[in-house]
């Protein structure tokens, strides 16, 4: 039989592990349900990862662990949102309980003010995680599914819970699986910025086949032209010698245009394509411009009538960049659709005279080079602005972002390219976020 002591243990440990996954909560605990005492076992950790305590209670009590039973027993997720006097009347419950000492030993210096609570059913019992910015994504709590099995594993294996340790390496496969699934939630946020390249694409591709098709009509006009012209009896040495001049002229403009497709489809290959992480010198502001133009015709092909005034200054000094392309190019084509997301927002809400701006410039500095990508759109609020590059943090409706576009951008720059990915904003104003990347 597991003691206390040991079950004590368990919150700063599942504290340790939700960390470590990047998942966003503010609380977290694990309820043990023991059908036989018709009892719940309670352990919560405080919101520093520290054990505040254990207590039990009964199936019979009315609140959160009695609306949850129903779920467990049906092995379903539970979530339901508290707000601050739900969460003091929790406090007065472990005060009578003997739990803790005063509400500030429950809700710290750092009390929520809103909860969302997520209750996740394993073999033994639920684990508890909470949120106080919004409630988690099916992606996310898919990984706490897993956790809670992994950890129902481990518990129902050991009778001692101090082998813990030894519980969780032979866990490791489940915890792999963990890993491997946000590797899996990468991927599909790439493959997403994928599909948003597609129409922005497909618009670009269309110029150049344009100019192939036209001048390949002159062409053969041409041809026809000069074959005529060689079956005259007096033949016009001039005019065919201009005839050919111009089919010359149009081979190279159908060279040079075929060239720039080719280039747009090797491109979407590469982006595509898993990242080798090989840096090569690379002109950052032809790949600034060239995923611009991307980004802003795919918005336009799924709101025919958005429009956004794009404002460059490229300077011009720019040395070479050792980057990863098509990594740099996934940053930039998601500080691209965010900004856009951010002044269509503010079209909403603003006169008919706003104009929507989106400024993208590059600048040299002394050893590094930056690029900022500057919108007039909502900005961020000052209470998030922290939270922006944590895993599936996203402001947006459920359904409309995944949440690691921000993270996924700055572990490409600060990790895969020992840069800086910094916001600065004016909340109902504007964002700007500065890329800075050294060179040699």
């Amino acid at each position: 039989m597991r003691t206390t002591q040991d079950l004590t243990r368990i919150p700063p440990l599942i504290w340790q592990e939700l960390t470590t996954l990047g998942i966003p909560f503010v609380r977290c605990g694990v309820f043990i349900i023991d059908q036989q005492q018709e009892q719940i076992h309670t352990f919560l950790s405080s919101p520093d990862g520290n054990a505040i305590a254990t207590f039990k209670t009964p199936f019979a009590t009315s609140g959160l662990l009695a609306d949850a039973l129903p779920h467990w027993r049906n092995k379903q997720i539970y979530t339901t949102h508290w707000d601050e006097a739900n969460l003091l009347v929790q406090a007065q419950v472990l005060i009578r309980q003997g739990v803790i000492s005063s509400p500030e030993a429950y809700l710290t210096d750092h009390r929520p003010t809103s909860l969302y609570l997520h209750l996740l059913p394993f073999m033994q019992g639920m684990l508890y995680v909470g949120n106080d910015t919004s409630p988690l994504t099916e992606d996310q709590l898919s990984v706490l599914q897993l956790l809670a099995d992994a950890f129902s594993t481990a518990y129902a294996r050991y009778d001692d819970f101090t082998q813990l340790e030894a519980a969780k390496r032979l866990a490791d496969s489940t915890l792999s699986e963990l890993r491997a699934t946000q590797t899996q939630l990468i991927q599909k946020e790439k493959m997403a910025s994928l599909g948003e390249l597609t129409a922005g694409i497909a618009h670009e591709i269309q110029n150049p086949l344009n100019f192939v098709n036209n001048f390949s009509e002159v062409s053969a006009e041409l041809v026809a032209e000069l074959e005529e012209e060689q079956q005259m009896p007096n033949r016009d040495a001039e005019l065919e010698a201009e005839i050919l001049s111009d089919l010359k002229q149009n081979l190279q403009k159908i060279t040079h245009h075929g060239g720039r497709a080719s280039a747009i489809v090797k491109g979407m290959l590469e982006h595509s394509r898993t990242s080798t992480g090989q840096k090569e010198p690379a002109n950052l502001n032809t790949l600034a411009d060239e995923y611009l133009r991307l980004a802003y015709h795919g918005v336009r092909a799924k709101e025919a009538a958005f429009t956004c005034q794009l404002v460059t200054h490229f300077n011009s000094d720019l040395p070479p960049i050792e980057v990863v392309a098509q990594d740099i190019g996934q940053v930039l084509l998601n500080l691209y659709n965010n900004a856009f997301y951010a002044v269509q927002e503010k079209q909403k809400w603003t006169p008919a005279d706003y104009l929507p701006t989106l400024t993208v410039s590059t600048r040299r500095l002394v050893n590094s080079v930056e690029i900022r990508v500057k919108d007039n759109g909502t900005g961020i609020p000052e209470s998030v602005k922290t939270k922006i590059f944590q895993p599936f943090f996203t402001t947006k409706p459920t359904g409309e972002g995944t949440g690691l576009g921000l993270s996924l951008s700055y572990d490409i720059v600060t990790k895969g390219h020992e840069g800086t990915l910094t916001v600065e904003s004016h909340e109902g104003q504007d964002s700007e976020f500065v890329i800075t990347l050294l060179h040699t």
